[in-house]
């Protein structure tokens, strides 16, 4: 049997190894991070957009109120309604009103059958003496103009964007004997 001594030992090949550059390592990370984070978030905010519901329902609403002028019932056309009791109406002669969004004005322009149906409740509960006064002509445009803004959805926060002012004229009242 060969002994210890005896068996050549072959020669490992010596490999060099190369100093590990710690530094070099790093910034290459640190690099490759950056860009990295610098194409998600392009890609991100750029290509994908916000999923934000807000900025769309802002372009349909403005932030300010805007004054856009709306006639309702056209001034010649002599629309009555009946009072409290059956004896006596009502004849508007003209009714517009300034409101605070285009959307305000599309929605009375749809809604024209059920904001005239809630006017005729309206005034068939007042009585000749409340359409005769300075304070009653107020209420009742108060009145009309919280009725439209219920009608068209414009309350709460939104009713800056609903009617504004209330403009009538009221012919006369006249009695059905």
């Amino acid at each position: 049997m060969p002994e210890a001594d005896d068996i050549q030992t072959v020669a490992e090949p010596k490999v060099k190894k190369l100093p590990v550059n710690f530094l070099g390592l790093l910034i290459a990370a640190v690099i490759a991070a950056i860009v990295s984070g610098a194409v998600t978030f392009v890609l991100v905010r750029f290509v994908l957009g916000t999923n934000d519901p807000g900025s769309s329902q802002q372009k349909a609403t403005p932030s300010a109120p805007i004054e856009i002028r709306v006639r309702f019932i056209v001034e010649g056309s002599n629309k009555t309604f009946m009072l409290k009791g059956g004896k006596n109406v009502v004849v508007v002669d003209m009714l517009s009103f300034t409101v605070g969004s285009d959307g305000c004005r599309e929605s009375i322009a749809t809604r024209n059958d059920q904001i005239l149906s809630s006017l005729q409740d309206l005034f068939i509960q007042k009585e000749t003496v409340e359409m005769s006064n300075p304070a009653g002509l107020d209420l009742i445009k108060r009145q009309i103009r919280d009725l439209v803004n219920r009608v068209t959805g414009y309350i709460g926060d939104k009713a800056k964007f609903g009617v504004i002012e209330v403009y009538t004229y009221i012919k006369a009242i006249a009695s059905v004997q």
